[in-house]
């Protein structure tokens, strides 16, 4: 469901805005890089005894080298490069790892039908009263600069396209820029910045099952964040963001980026249709900052993932009921996922049980969504031969706005006080690259207005990576 219409915000924090974009493109873009002759010298050196290993730890090393070209700065992982469809095929990432680039192609696509009401509706109220169909593919782009120790900066580019059968689920965007960015670490990886055009979906929350972008999304309907004028793909935006890294998983990540248009993704995109545009009508300055815990497991410990976040937004957002208009917007969350298990082997230590918790937050008198909570527990390797599965199971109740409530009633519409939903969905991993997950969802109240019976969706997901 896409937020109220609003009309065009004031144009403060402009000339800040455009200070801070110009500032990051005077980092230093770093230095060329060559490979050590003492290196060259220990693999020639090799006993031929140790030919069976040296293949497999020049795998490990060449694999490593890709992955390390993947975008960095990111909370939420892409898959490893070795669990890619293309992996190195024909040479060809290693052709370009020798210059630094590395390249990945994925492809997220969603599907929902409610199987409880099979009559098509005119028009459509929610996901899956029609069949409903959405995918998202995208291009990305890095290039690695000279590394200094354990330090790294990159510039990254993406591109993509997206498109969905039902607008509400959208954005639908043709060919747009997702990210164009520089990024860099400071003293052995202590601060990470990254500055350009970004998404702020992969950099906070942690919205994606399991932390990786294989697992698909939690609650579908936690969009309050994204109300709030966060950017999330397809959409990018200008900002930075500066990470200070601490002992034992502690972090601090503090963001600043010109804010998504209030009127919503879709007015963002239909006014900023390639992506490049600094400014959208109505757009103003966002900051966030998230505080957290953060270590993944290993053979000896769980991983635990704890974050709270504070979203401001100085953009104006029109008032339900007023006359006049907000001075700003904003939110706050608070999310943990706790690992409760560890494989008798630890041969894989992420695999075990896991149970997590949402809660997110708005002020009522400007969104439509005003209150999340989610509850998740979920296991990573179902089966002794399915190590990379994942089954979970969700349940998340979203409270609607009374402010908005009121005025619905005040025109004599009906409308829903919340929604609940319960879901469960198995991931499994079909092959290298390819990700198929199904599910079921119970949802009551599928809609805020009007008023409609509880709805049973199948979903289906097939996410692939290049």
């Amino acid at each position: 469901m896409s937020t109220p219409d609003i009309s065009k915000a004031n144009t403060r924090n402009r000339h800040w805005l455009r200070a801070l974009y110009a500032a990051g493109l005077l980092l230093p873009a770093g230095m060329a890089c060559a490979e050590s002759d003492d290196t060259k010298q220990a693999a020639a050196d090799r006993p031929a005894s140790d030919a069976a290993q040296a293949g497999k730890d020049a795998t490990t090393d060449i694999y490593a080298r890709f992955d390390r070209l993947r975008e960095q700065g990111a909370l939420v992982r892409l898959p490893p490069i070795r669990d890619t469809i293309l992996r190195d095929t024909g040479g060809m990432r290693s052709a370009l790892a020798e210059h630094g680039i590395g390249v990945m192609l994925l492809s997220v696509n969603n599907a929902a039908y409610d199987v409880s009401s099979p009559v098509p509706a005119s028009p459509q109220r929610y996901n899956g009263q029609d069949f409903t169909a959405s995918g998202f593919q995208q291009l990305l782009i890095t290039y690695n600069f000279a590394p200094r120790g354990n330090d790294q900066s990159q510039f990254i580019l993406g591109i993509n396209s997206a498109a969905a059968s039902w607008e509400p689920m959208g954005p639908r965007s043709k060919i747009a820029l997702s990210r164009l960015a520089y990024y860099r670490t400071f003293n052995d990886r202590q601060w990470e910045l990254k500055i350009g055009y970004v998404s702020n979906l992969l950099e906070y929350l942690g919205t994606y099952t399991g932390g990786s972008m294989t697992g698909g999304t939690q609650g579908l309907s936690a969009v309050i964040p994204f109300q709030v004028g966060l950017t999330r793909l397809p959409l990018a935006a200008p900002g930075f963001n500066l990470q200070y890294n601490g002992k034992n998983g502690f972090y601090n990540k503090f963001g600043l980026q010109r804010s998504v248009s209030p009127d919503g993704a879709q007015a963002e995109v239909d006014a900023n249709s390639k992506g490049f545009r600094f400014r959208t009508p109505g757009s103003n300055l966002l900051l966030i900052n998230e505080v957290g815990i953060k270590r993944n497991a290993s053979p000896t410990h769980q991983s635990i993932w704890l974050r709270a976040g504070v979203i401001q937004n100085w953009s104006n957002y029109r008032r339900f009921g007023e006359p006049t208009r907000s001075d700003g917007n904003r939110a706050l969350y608070a999310s943990g996922d706790v690992q409760l298990t560890l494989p008798p082997n630890r041969a894989l230590p992420t695999q075990g049980w896991y149970a997590g918790a949402s809660v997110h937050y708005a002020p009522q008198d400007r969104n439509l969504y005003t209150r999340y909570y989610e509850a998740r527990a979920y296991r990573i390797g179902t089966f002794r031969n399915r190590p990379a599965d994942m089954l979970s199971m969700t349940a998340s109740h979203t409270k609607f706005s009374e402010n908005a409530s009121d005025a619905y009633t005040a025109r004599g519409l009906s409308s829903a006080d919340a929604m609940t939903t319960m879901t469960v969905s198995y991931m499994t991993r079909v092959q290298p690259g390819i990700y198929l997950s199904t599910g079921v969802s119970r949802i009551t109240n599928p809609t805020f207005s009007p008023r409609m019976d509880d709805v049973l969706n199948l979903t289906l997901g097939l996410n692939m990576f290049f």
